[in-house]
């Protein structure tokens, strides 16, 4: 028997599957042959989907195999609020929801050792194949969107035409050939100027986790920023990580909002 409950805007239809008076979802749940979607919370059926899958948890079956409890972790936050703001241009933000910024007090020494950086190599260009890169040196890359030269990081190289690099003074990833990546002049180096791409994740505030409301707030943070301007303040840490709140100069009011390069 299939029950409809609902039709979305391509015309498909929206239900359940029962064969024998079982429901087949409720089934795949409690064998932990699928996972809960979060639009079931709409559904009669909610309850007893979320205890199948629960069921399944605690019996490690199939997908749960190794799955174990998440453990709360605990946050220690000062016992009072300390304000240091600072300007930032958001640069990058992650599908993992976390931001990249760059200090706009720090602007003008990146613009400069860029602009000298390729002047340089404009001048002495890197010999094609001269480059051998590994894994965790920083070397200069050609950015596919302007074939400009930046400052980058290796991260894994699986072949001279797949080379994975992180832009260190902006954050974003990119895979390039061998053609488009070079050594990193000493004078150039993160001994003269540190990155400029600083790590952050929002305080306050847990990523969804089922995928796909985690992928549509990507999207609807990504669209939010635009190229504005922000100020940045650091309410505590975990992990190594620091969490912040981002303002807006204009409404001073809290937003969580960012651009992807």
């Amino acid at each position: 028997m299939v029950e409809v409950e609902a039709i979305d805007r391509a015309g498909n239809f929206i239900g359940w599957l029962f064969v024998d008076g079982v429901n087949m979802s409720q089934l795949m749940l409690e064998n932990g042959l699928s996972r809960l979607h979060f639009t079931a919370e709409r559904s009669n059926y909610y309850r007893a989907l979320q205890a199948a899958e629960e069921s399944a948890k605690l019996k490690n079956k199939n997908m749960w195999k190794d799955y174990e409890e998440p453990k709360e972790e605990i946050v220690e936050e000062p016992t009072e609020r300390k304000a240091n703001f600072r300007g930032v241009c958001v640069t990058e933000v992650t599908p993992q929801l976390r931001v990249y910024c760059q200090f706009t007090d720090e602007g003008g020494k990146l613009d400069m050792l860029t602009e000298q950086m390729r002047n340089m190599l404009l001048s002495d260009p890197p010999l094609p194949g001269s480059y051998h890169p590994g894994v965790g040196d920083f070397c200069v890359a050609l950015f596919s969107v302007d074939s400009q030269w930046y400052r980058a990081r290796v991260e894994k190289v699986e072949s001279a035409d797949r080379i994975h690099v992180k832009f260190i003074d902006f954050g974003n990833k990119e895979i390039v050939t061998s053609s488009r990546v070079s050594s990193l002049p000493s004078d150039y180096s993160t001994n003269i100027l540190p990155s400029q791409a600083h790590e952050y994740a929002l305080a306050l505030v847990k990523p969804p986790e089922d995928t796909d409301s985690l992928h549509e707030a990507f999207q609807a943070l990504c669209g939010l920023v635009g190229a504005s301007q922000f100020l940045v303040n650091v309410e505590y840490k975990d992990g190594g990580m620091e969490y912040v709140t981002l303002v807006s100069p204009a409404s001073v009011k809290p937003v969580f909002c960012f651009s992807h390069s």
